[in-house]
């Protein structure tokens, strides 16, 4: 989307989208995962971006970069076993070595070093949402989704070290995730949500306190996913997101609309109501909330949110944009233009939703030691077959449905015989 060299391949953009093709190009993702690792700051934190040509990185202050590296890694070893990658020997950005685990413990050390006054993560120059920028004089801005994140990203530390039998530093990153999840249900539940954040004066940012943005979508998907919030709060936050968020173009970033200019929250108040990260209907994170529906067991709703913004079911004269491909954002209902499309292409939806609608709602997901098979749909579907190929076999997988549920496998066969479980 973006012409000449300026802006480079995104740190965190280019680990995500391995999500959505490692399955194909599994050599090539390695090879991107290896360019990305090398632009990591011996420190643990990540450049924001990094020239394809040169290799070379630039930008730093990004809360959130590194820990999508731990995530594009675990997904390639759990698509081909290749466990020996982890031993594999990858520069930092100042030349010095570290094997590609160090690579990904530095980045949990990274985060769990840098805690602001909650206890959470420092939100830095911003997290994920690139105009929430809470970096002031003190330097005491917190993010929630980056403690979450942090949370998943300890867990998938913790099973990937136990394949690779190393139970007592898996132990370390069980403590993490469980220390971290008690804090932020400690200090970031505000009653019917997860909040999103705490400025440079610890105010709170995303809560019922607000008078505007007091429910932001992203730190309520990654409650779930990360498993921090308990299943009573997970359907709570879920149902906040629909009650709030949610609208036949998609789920909206954030509600209401900031109407002002605040200079704590950054540029996140300074697009028009309903357009970008004020209130616009951001579709990269919409999967997120997809995939916490079916870890819900909600698969109506999963597929419903999975079809607000799918291009081809959408009205061409609403969205305004071509029909096969994902844009970055939609017109929210705070603006003359609800349901317009803006900047196709540039953006990391594709990846995400085929996470969402294969590995959650299909529930076809590959982990370490097996293929999993965890559907959750619609309750009307009969079920449905899908092949998939996995390492060196191709699995042929039908799934049948005669009890009209969303979510729960009763028994599996293969080749003919009952097996323990859902995993292949």
């Amino acid at each position: 989307y973006e012409s000449g060299i300026g802006r480079g391949m995104g740190f965190r953009d280019s680990n995500q989208d391995t999500l959505g093709f490692v399955h194909m190009v599994p050599e090539k993702v390695k090879q991107r995962i290896i360019d990305l690792a090398s632009t990591q700051f011996e420190e643990g934190d990540a450049h924001h971006q990094y020239s394809p040509l040169t290799k070379k990185g630039r930008e730093r202050g990004y809360s959130d970069d590194h820990l999508w590296l731990i995530y594009s890694v675990a997904e390639y070893i759990k698509e081909t076993g290749d466990t020996g990658f982890l031993s594999e020997k990858i520069p930092y950005n100042n030349e010095k070595k570290g094997t590609l685990l160090e690579h990904l413990e530095k980045a949990v050390d990274y985060s769990v070093k840098n805690t602001g006054p909650h206890g959470l993560p420092l939100s830095g120059f911003a997290d994920w949402n690139d105009c929430l920028n809470l970096r002031g004089p003190n330097n005491k801005g917190e993010s929630v989704l980056v403690a979450q994140m942090l949370v998943l990203a300890a867990k998938e530390m913790s099973a990937l070290l136990k394949f690779v039998k190393e139970p007592n530093k898996a132990a370390r990153y069980d403590e993490i995730a469980e220390k971290m999840s008690k804090r932020i249900n400690e200090v970031a539940w505000d009653g019917a949500w997860y909040v999103r954040a705490y400025d440079d004066n610890s105010n709170v940012v995303g809560s019922k306190k607000n008078k505007e943005g007091r429910i932001f979508l992203e730190s309520q998907g990654w409650a779930v996913m990360s498993g921090v919030a308990p299943e009573e709060r997970a359907i709570k936050t879920l149902d906040s997101v629909e009650e709030h968020l949610a609208t036949e173009h998609g789920v909206i970033l954030q509600q209401p609309a900031y109407s002002d200019y605040h200079k704590s929250l950054g540029d996140v108040s300074s697009y028009p109501p309903g357009l970008k990260e004020n209130a616009g209907i951001f579709c990269h994170p919409n999967p997120w909330v997809m995939i916490a529906e079916c870890i819900a067991g909600r698969g109506d709703r999963a597929l419903w949110y999975y079809k607000a913004i799918l291009p081809p079911s959408k009205d061409p004269d609403v969205r305004r944009v071509e029909p096969y491909i994902y844009c970055q954002m939609v017109a929210g209902r705070d603006h003359p233009d609800f349901g317009e499309g803006k900047n196709s292409w540039l953006t990391g939806t594709s990846a995400w939703n085929f996470v969402a609608v294969s590995k959650y709602i299909i529930g076809i997901r590959p982990d370490y030691d097996g293929l999993v098979v965890d559907p959750c749909i619609p309750e009307k579907w009969e079920g449905f077959r899908a092949a998939r190929k996995f390492r060196n076999a191709v699995y042929d997988i039908s799934v049948d449905n005669p009890g009209h549920v969303s979510k729960g496998v009763s028994s599996v066969k293969v080749d003919g015989k009952f097996i323990e479980g859902n995993k292949l």
